[in-house]
């Protein structure tokens, strides 16, 4: 089984653990020297062994709290750096698996801590603990290391067989749980759409065929775990029943076995059999922990996010330049050779049929898609773009309007200007009420204005705005228009439009139509 962790920390941990099992092999040792000579030798206590005793016994611990102690700070800190490469391969894309994403980054990801913070660890300091104790036994008693050697192999063996099939299954019970998870968000979202048509058995039957699957995997799960707990059980007591066997019949037959030997020898054959015990557990979680590992990689192996293409220029001849630019997806040009100043607190409508790349132009000035060709130049990277999506990402009203910047009071204000108060105070708690799933309570116009208001609570110095006064009945958007024409003092505004009011307040028009990009003002 390949691990993929560090060289440096498993060296690390390897000499800890075995600076651990010393201790504690000195600590056992000092223990059966006080108790041989108590009970069989003079009967006097010696406190100069009981505090050597202590010592060694005191620094296990210590030791032992501090090695613990280390293996979750790495694994938190490599959990870190595996969240911040997932979050590399968001793009403009990921929404479209959106939940599949945050489950890799908020639930498999957290799934998957186990493996770097207990079964890494744990493997090492058992591995190590093995040897040290089987070394010892050879000069201690060398009959019972023979048979913790003939025995040790099963526990391992049984354990690489089961947790392959663990991690299988694990994997196929993350990809149901991704599956269940969008089907569910995705009814949710649609609710309206399943009551209208009637199709609420359908999707009553998908969940529950959904529900059973996921069940009848984690009960496989389940019963892989049962299993192999039970195997070690056995294994474990019987390994530990072999040697107290050997012993007592040394001891009671041959008569040649010392009581330190033989208390020694007791004292570290269970350590022996618990160490793997233990493994044989975390073996397990371990298995299911890198399935959702494997649930992670699919995203990290993804393509991973464009470079930042955009350069900042010091010019005060505009505020966006497109040079040479072509647009697209994939093999498709939507528009070529795109050459285009947009000057400072300007207002600029571009208008064109659907389809022939209005919205990705803007994606590609706002930095969520690189062009194919050509020069992307900007003034300033503070961009707001209102887009034809809204994500509360389960925050409240307040702090997606706010944006970390604005006051409550100045956000009432805009809310008001908006005419959107009548709305928000029907909300339970105003703009306080938490957005839960992205399920907000608001009109298709009532949402426009909410992106609106966004931007000018803001302020920034290029807007980018797809369709800014869609759904949007005459008074509002006469509303809205007003506002606009306010933020030409302070921002360039690049809109796409279908609708003439905001023509006729734009500075510029340009046309896309046939891959070109051309003024439609002249």
């Amino acid at each position: 089984m390949k691990i993929e962790f560090p060289r440096k920390w498993l060296t690390i941990y390897a000499l800890i653990s075995l600076m651990m099992i010393i201790l504690y092999v000195f600590f056992g040792h000092y223990l059966s020297v006080i108790l041989s000579e108590f009970i069989v030798g003079d009967q006097t206590l010696s406190y100069n062994l009981l505090t050597w005793m202590l010592i060694f016994f005191t620094a296990f611990i210590s030791l032992r709290a501090i090695y613990q102690y280390s293996t979750a700070h790495v694994a938190h800190k490599r959990m870190e750096q595996y969240g911040n490469r997932l979050l590399s391969k968001v793009n403009d894309t990921t929404n479209k698996k959106s939940e599949s994403f945050l489950n890799a980054l908020y639930v498999h990801l957290e799934k998957y801590r186990p493996f770097e913070q207990v079964f890494i660890p744990t493997i090492v300091n058992t591995m190590v603990k093995l040897a040290v104790i089987i070394i010892v036994l050879f000069f201690v008693h060398r009959n019972a290391a023979i048979i913790l050697m003939l025995t040790a192999p099963f526990v391992p063996l049984y354990y690489v067989l089961v947790g392959l099939q663990t991690r299988d299954e694990s994997y196929k019970q993350a990809s149901q749980f991704d599956d269940m998870g969008t089907l569910f968000l995705n009814l949710v979202r649609g609710k309206d759409t399943v009551r209208y048509t009637g199709s609420r058995d359908a999707v009553k039957g998908r969940l529950e065929e959904n529900n059973e699957d996921f069940v009848t995997q984690t009960m496989k799960i389940l019963k892989y775990a049962f299993q192999s707990s039970l195997m070690l059980e056995f294994i474990t007591i019987l390994g530990i029943g072999l040697v107290a066997l050997e012993i007592g019949l040394q001891i009671i037959i041959f008569e040649n076995i010392t009581f330190y030997a033989a208390f020694f020898t007791l004292l570290l054959a269970p350590e022996f059999y618990n160490a793997l015990k233990v493994l044989g557990v975390e073996f397990h979680n371990g298995q299911l922990a890198r399935g959702h590992l494997d649930k992670v990689n699919e995203w990290l192996k993804a393509p991973a996010k464009h470079e930042e293409y955009r350069t900042i220029s010091d010019s005060d001849e505009y505020a966006v330049e497109l040079e040479n630019v072509d647009i697209g997806y994939g093999e498709t040009r939507l528009a070529e050779n795109i050459n285009i100043k947009f000057s400072p607190r300007t207002i600029n409508a571009i208008t064109g049929p659907s389809g022939e790349g209005k919205t990705t132009l803007l994606k590609t000035i706002v930095g969520l898609l690189p062009p194919k060709r050509g020069e992307v130049k900007l003034s300033t990277l503070d961009i707001g773009y209102i887009s034809d999506e809204l994500y509360f990402n389960d925050s409240t009203l307040f702090e997606y309007l706010s944006d970390g910047g604005a006051g409550e009071e100045a956000v009432l204000n805009i809310l008001e200007q908006l005419k959107l108060m009548g709305s928000v105070n029907k909300l339970t708690e105003g703009i306080h009420t938490p957005i839960i799933n992205n399920n907000v309570p608001f009109s298709g116009g009532e949402i426009v204005r909410l992106k609106i208001a966004r931007v000018l609570l803001k302020q920034p110095g290029i807007i980018v705005m797809d369709e800014p006064t869609e759904f949007l009945d005459a008074e509002t958007e006469n509303i809205v228009l007003d506002h606009l024409k306010a933020l030409k003092e302070f921002s360039t505004i690049i809109a796409v439009v279908h609708r003439r009011r905001l023509l006729n307040i734009s500075d510029t028009h340009y046309h896309l139509e046939h891959k070109k990009l051309q003024r439609g003002d002249r």
